[in-house]
Order: structure tokens, then sequence, then C-alpha cells
């Protein structure tokens, strides 16, 4: 089984990167700093761990396919046949839409990949993998493994009020909104396995029971943060279903009220029942506020020993370089073997 990985990324470091992004923001208004701010740019050097967590714990991976603006780390070596550069160019349907800083834009554009596998997993360049995995972890039957847990509450104006107003929220919204144009709970015919697998925790069971006979429509699915499985017909499906809305997505130069997300993707798979169901709870979530607080999450890490890390940085700017200094150390602790591709 071919199995590819696709990872986007930005080298934020890069000045005439940064110049075009700062006149195209000068034509923007009402940003949220959660939308445009430096947290959403950032880079804390994950990139190459990342690869190194692919070789060493997915050795059985195929190829990895890297989206930039055009961007290539002076420290891969390009001609290996186990990395493939996409550039935005090549990637968009619409070359129009570019140039883009808005990581939504770019994967409405993921149909237009050429040469993946039909098996992929999507992941973010801040997202490490810790274990060793097979590749049962990722797809069984031909199929993404994934779980389909509903929400309590909407993401709507309360929601939003009291926790995030962000573009992000609405974009959930959006991608919600198109599924139910198309699928309803009810649809689904594996009702016992699809929404009640025995790996899922009580609550979602009994949330589930409440979306069957109660709600009757999706209004929050649940998600994990990390590495997510997809099959490459299942994007294409998506986009010959939704390209007129996800189009409007691909023209945003910075995340809006308006986008919609790689999970548009998921929800699809999701609420056609086309996943193998199992929930698993091996992910942690690393949230950076402080070198401090780093230290603790290493320290959690350690003991815990989850399969996936997934890396917040919400710290100050002012201490970016020390935590970046130990960041990297940790992991050169944990990844130490260079790449294949790596020079």
């Amino acid at each position: 089984m071919k199995i590819d990985f696709v990872v986007p990324w930005v080298d934020s470091s890069d000045i005439r990167w940064q110049k075009k992004k700062n006149s195209f923001l000068l034509q923007q208004n009402d940003n949220m700093d959660n939308d445009v701010g430096v947290l959403r740019y950032r880079d804390t050097n994950t990139l190459k761990y990342l690869l190194r967590s692919i070789e060493k714990n997915c050795p059985w991976y195929n190829k990895i396919f890297i989206i930039t603006e055009g961007h290539k780390p002076n420290w891969i070596d390009i001609n290996s046949n186990k990395i493939i550069f996409i550039s935005h160019q090549e990637l968009y349907f619409d070359n129009n839409h570019l140039p883009t800083f808005n990581s939504s834009s770019i994967e409405m554009n993921l149909a237009n990949i050429k040469g993946i596998s039909e098996y992929f997993v999507y992941l973010n360049d801040d997202f490490l993998i810790m274990n060793p995995l097979e590749q049962n972890r990722f797809f069984v039957d031909n199929k993404p493994v994934d779980f389909l847990i509903h929400g309590w509450i909407p993401r709507g104006k309360i929601y939003q009020h009291l926790r995030d107003d962000s573009s992000w929220v609405k974009s959930l919204n959006n991608n919600i909104s198109l599924i139910n144009k198309i699928h309803k709970p009810t649809h689904i015919s594996n009702k016992d396995n699809i929404f009640f697998h025995h790996s899922y925790p009580f609550k979602g069971r009994i949330s589930n029971q409440l979306l069957l006979h109660v709600y009757k429509k999706y209004f929050f699915i649940s998600h994990w943060h990390n590495a997510q499985p997809y099959k490459f017909s299942t994007i294409k499906e998506v986009y010959n279903k939704f390209a007129k809305e996800m189009m409007q997505c691909s023209q945003n130069k910075f995340r809006a009220n308006n986008d919609l997300t790689q999970y548009l993707y998921r929800y699809y798979h999701l609420t056609k029942g086309d996943f193998y169901p199992y929930f698993y709870n091996d992910d942690f979530k690393a949230n950076i506020k402080s070198l401090s607080s780093l230290n603790e999450i290493i320290s959690q890490i350690e003991q815990v020993k989850p399969n996936f890390v997934s890396i917040y940085d919400n710290y100050d700017i002012n201490e970016h370089d020390t935590i970046v200094n130990r960041l990297t150390d940790f992991l050169e602790t944990k990844f130490t073997q260079k790449a294949s591709f790596e020079k």
C-alpha cells in the first residue's frame, strides 16, 4: 500500500516573502491577530524534525510532498526521489488567486496535486510523529482511520463570543453548512459502527445519540489535531461537488469569514461513512506560552510518550530564540539521525 505524506510549509524568515505579505496586508480591513498575526506564520524550525520523524517512525512511506510558495530548505537534497516540492503556481487551479498567505486557500487546491498516491496523510509542519507506527494507524481496509463524534453545542454566536470569534470558527461552520446540504446522519447505513464504536468515549456516544434522534443534522464534528489520513479520490470528489465555494475561499489571500478548511474533506468522508472507525487518544497538544511552559511540556512528553505531538506557539516574541533553541535541543535528542534526503 503506497502512502504519501503532504506538508504545507512557508519560510516566514524570507524577507522578500515578508514584504509581499505586508504589502497585501495593508489592503485588509478588520483583521484579527489570530487570522493574520505573527503566530499564524511563525516558524519554530520543526519542519526538519517532522520529516525525520516520518522517515524514522513511518519507514514504509512512499513520498513526501512539500507545498511551498517556492521556498526549499537548504538542508534538503532537492534531487532526492523521496521529496517532491510543489509550488503554489503548480498547485493552484487558478494562478490569479496568488500570492496567498492563507493556508485554507492552499488546501482548497489539493485536488490539483499531480502524481500523489490514492492514500496520503496530511500534516502541518509543526506536527511530530514520536513513535514507530504501522500503516494501519492511518488506513484499514483501504479506508482512513478516523472517528465521528458530534459536539454538544453549535459553534454559534454565543460560542464565538465566549471562545473564539476568529474566521477559523466561521470556516468550520461553513464546512458543516455544505455537508448538511448533501449528507444527513440518517443516510449512514452502518450506524452502530460509525456512531457508537466501542473505542469512542461514553460521552461521545451519548452525543451521537442526540445527533441521530434529536438534532438530525450536523453542527459540530469533533477533531483531532494531528496527522490526518485521506483518500485522494475523496479530495477530488469534494472538489467536484463544491468547486464554486472552494474557489471563493481560494481567492482569499488571508483568512476570511467565508473560508473553508481541509476539514471539509474529513467531514465529507465521515458523514459519508467512508472511514474505518476508531478513536485513538494518542496525541499531545504542546501549547508553548513561555520557556517555563516548554520545559513542562518536554517533561510531560517524556512521561506520556504520545504517538503525535502538535505544537502551538503562543509565546512572547522576546523569548523566540531561547524557546526555539530549547525545543531544537530536545528534538535533536529524539531525532538524531539525519533523513536520507538531508544533505
